[in-house]
């Protein structure tokens, strides 16, 4: 399934949802895997731990899939799936029995690139630093409430327009400018300059096959 990600790399979201539910049903795994990293950002804001997140992942792919021929296109997919596990990650943290951790270590991204370390100074001191930084920096942004960190990711990491992100968390575009600009300062000042949006939770590549595989069972599983 590696070679038919790749192929279709370059297909559009409504392509694919078009061939898929003509009946090319494996080009889901193309979806899969394009929005894997988005939804496991949005899992661990809520506060759900590694696995807890990767199980929200699958239930909101397997969602997603089910309810595909639903899918009206006057939203983007991406805000479609973000919409679905937003509402999930909500319903666990307030109904269900949800797992949390303010931070997991062992998933920082050991090649995390930041803005101020050179590519050639990766002498094991730079490396240990790269390390310590990225995880003050997920323990920083663990330790924001909720509606600030949503926000943040949201709007910082994801790059969601204030507009659709006013519409994902059912607030105001003024609110999320409000809250965007207290998360940044809630954030540690002299951290600002030391990391990228892209390598705050980090999800790695080698989850991605589990997560695929898992939700094609599920997949299956119901068509039994």
């Amino acid at each position: 399934m590696e070679t038919l990600y790749h192929k279709s790399g370059l297909s559009t979201d409504v392509e694919l949802i078009q061939k898929i539910i003509e009946g090319e049903t494996a080009l889901f795994e193309v979806l899969i895997r394009r929005y894997n990293p988005l939804l496991y950002k949005i899992a661990r804001t809520y506060g759900l731990n590694h696995q807890d997140a990767e199980d929200m992942m699958q239930e909101a792919h397997f969602t997603a899939y089910s309810q595909l021929k639903s899918f009206r296109k006057d939203a983007t997919y991406k805000t479609w799936l973000t919409k679905i596990i937003l509402h999930k990650c909500y319903h666990k943290v307030n109904y269900g029995s949800g797992k949390y951790e303010e931070s997991d270590y062992a998933l920082i991204n050991d090649n995390a690139t930041f803005m101020h370390a050179s590519s050639n100074k990766q002498d094991t001191e730079r490396v240990i630093m790269n390390k310590e930084l990225a995880a003050i920096l997920e323990q920083s942004l663990q330790q924001l409430p909720v509606p600030y960190r949503s926000v943040f990711v949201l709007r910082e990491i994801e790059g969601f327009p204030v507009a659709e992100t006013a519409e994902l968390l059912n607030i105001t575009p003024t609110n999320v400018k409000v809250r965007l600009n207290r998360a940044k300062a809630m954030l540690q000042k002299q951290l600002e300059h030391f990391y990228t949006a892209a390598d705050l939770y980090e999800f790695h590549l080698r989850y991605c096959d589990d997560i695929v595989k898992k939700v094609f069972q599920k997949i299956v599983e119901s068509q039994g």
